[in-house]
């Protein structure tokens, strides 16, 4: 399979049809890029199924908070499916054929500390980057929750899920794109949906994962090469 540079001639090509079906693969985990820091035990989990889809839609029929610019058809515009965190890949939506219903930012009164993502039916959840499982528990507000520590200060979050993968246990290793849960509405959420989180900052903290830095997975800069199917 040829290299080739992030939505390269043959991305744009197939946007030129219809930008929904394309998808892009994750850098194999034995890339410099993906795996220094990636699995803090020291080992790299196997890659798992997921490809993330090449571009990200907003959700017809709703007012979407925070929305970052998109075209007129509502596809968010220079969307970056993989995005660069400390060295690290991480894909930028953890699920396939999903529409963005909120994004990161003050939201009703408060800080909104990811970006919110639906699909119907609703979806398998997926690891956005190879790490090690940190937190695998129920909270109240979160729901059924997962926090992945990445290496080089980098961690993710998946919330309100309608349940756990088995074997998604703390101190677990886990690979890019392998399953951590269903998308669902446990915790405190009015609706079927997943809240995804990037997270930077040192976990070794008086307040664990709350201690940590939130960041807007739109704002970080592209893995500069991409595979495309």
């Amino acid at each position: 399979m040829t290299r080739l540079p992030f939505l390269s001639a043959a991305l744009l090509l197939a946007a030129c049809a219809s930008p929904a079906p394309v998808k892009i693969h994750y850098p194999p985990a034995e890339t410099p890029d993906a795996s220094v820091g990636a699995a803090p035990v020291g080992a790299v989990a196997e890659q798992g199924p997921f490809a993330p889809n090449a571009y990200l839609r907003a959700c017809y029929g709703i007012r979407v908070s925070n929305s970052p610019i998109v075209d007129k058809d509502g596809w968010v515009v220079n969307y970056k499916p993989i995005v660069v965190v400390n060295g690290i890949p991480l894909a930028a939506a953890p699920a396939n054929d999903v529409c963005l219903t909120s994004g990161f930012g003050q939201r009703f009164g408060r800080r909104h500390d990811g970006i919110d993502l639906q699909s119907r039916p609703a979806g398998t959840i997926y690891a956005s980057a190879p790490g090690k499982i940190i937190e695998s528990r129920v909270s109240t507000g979160y729901g059924n929750m997962v926090l992945i520590d990445h290496g080089k200060g980098v961690y993710t979050r998946y919330a309100h899920l309608a349940y756990i993968q088995p074997g998604v246990t703390k101190g677990a290793t886990i690979g890019f794109g392998q399953p951590v849960g269903f998308m669902g509405a446990s915790g405190n959420a009015t609706a079927i949906h997943i809240h995804f989180e990037i997270l930077t900052g040192d976990y070794r903290n008086p307040r664990g994962s709350k201690g940590l830095m939130p960041r807007d997975p739109f704002s970080f800069p592209p893995y500069e090469y991409a595979q495309a199917y």
